[in-house]
């Protein structure tokens, strides 16, 4: 069980850094790096140097081995999960053969083969099964990846309208108590006229008074 898995992905598929893989899995960096050593024979990558870079699949792998962790899982059983059983067959001891086992005993090789192949087939659509699962986990994740990317492109678009209405509150604000304090001038202006008047009134009616008293 301490082989690496030897089916590796090649191309240029994108990689993540340690901080981003950690971030996707809402652990911390200890979390992490300790999955690191105890998961590694299931990674892609190289993931022993103090910056590694992870491929979709190590993302889509340390998916699975969290929630088996977090479904209460050991590391071995979590090994198990991961690793497709291989059945090893004893060799059988020698022994004396009568004539009746001696006819049996022509017809095991093709028995024996015909298991063989069976446990072949089986181990192959085992093997074929989890590489779908892993491509497909790996779809996920990368969707997840974009999906991610654009919510953090909405967020700032958000936050940069936020900002602007923000600014245009301030300035409509500005010119409301501009315009406020111009119209407390205008009513100073026209009491103060208003007050001339009743003053130019009141002189109008002394004079009359002295012209017919």
């Amino acid at each position: 069980m301490s082989e690496r898995v030897s089916n590796r992905t090649s191309g240029a598929e994108p990689d993540y850094s340690f901080a981003e893989v950690a971030q996707h899995l809402q652990v911390d960096a200890t979390t992490l790096r300790a999955w690191n050593r105890r998961f590694a024979q299931f990674l892609v990558s190289d993931v022993s140097d103090d910056e590694p870079r992870y491929s979709t699949a190590d993302i889509a792998a340390l998916v699975t081995v969290q929630k088996l962790l977090d479904q209460g899982f050991s590391d071995d059983q979590v090994l198990q999960f991961l690793t497709p059983k291989r059945i090893e067959l004893a060799k059988p001891e020698p022994m004396a053969l009568t004539p009746n086992a001696a006819e049996t005993a022509m017809f095991l090789p093709q028995v024996v083969g015909d298991v063989l192949s069976t446990i072949a087939n089986g181990q192959q659509t085992v093997l074929n099964s989890q590489t779908a699962i892993r491509e497909m986990v790996g779809v996920v994740v990368q969707d997840n990846f974009n999906l991610k990317d654009e919510n953090r492109k909405l967020r700032d678009r958000m936050l940069e309208m936020e900002r602007a209405l923000a600014e245009y509150q301030r300035r409509e604000e500005t010119r409301k108590e501009r315009l406020e304090g111009r119209v407390r001038a205008l009513e100073n202006v026209v009491a103060a006229l208003q007050q001339q008047v009743a003053q130019l009134v009141q002189i109008q009616r002394q004079r009359r008074r002295g012209w017919f008293g």
